[in-house]
Formats: structure tokens, sequence, C-alpha cells
């Protein structure tokens, strides 16, 4: 059972350990020492509150939108102006 145990655990590390470390390219420091280069603990909070109620609003306006319909398909190009 432990043999078992053991080959389930090296087989999640080694699924997690390279998105980890390929990851961590996208919280890159950009010299401030900082995750995405910012020094201010408040900014990053705003950042990340402002994206997140900009996507919930978002979201509550297309979360049920109909990904099959076409987009462009309304628009009638025979139309001629006058």
């Amino acid at each position: 059972m432990t043999n078992d145990f053991a080959k389930k655990a090296m087989s999640v590390v080694a699924g997690v350990v390279p998105a980890v470390v390929t990851s961590s390219a996208a919280v890159a420091t950009e010299g401030t020492g900082e995750w995405f280069g910012v020094d201010d603990g408040r900014l990053l909070a705003v950042l990340f509150l402002v994206h997140w109620g900009i996507l919930t609003l978002w979201l509550g306006s297309y979360k049920d939108a109909d990904e099959d319909e076409d987009f462009f398909g309304e628009i009638d190009y025979t139309r001629q102006n006058k």
C-alpha cells in the first residue's frame, strides 16, 4: 500500500512542479523584488480588486450568452442607405 501511495504522490509532484516553475515568470519582479513590480501592497490589492470587479460585471451580463450564436449574423450587409 505504501509503494502505491508513493507512486501517486510522485506523479502529483511531477505534475505540479513544472507548472509552478513555469508560471513563476508571470510574477516577475522587474527589479523591485516584489510581485508584478509593485512595491506597495495597497496598489497590488487595488489592481486585483478592480480587475475582479470588471470580471464580475462582465460575467453578470454575459454568462448566459449563447456561444453558438454568430455575432455578425444580425448585420444586414445587403441594405442600401438612401
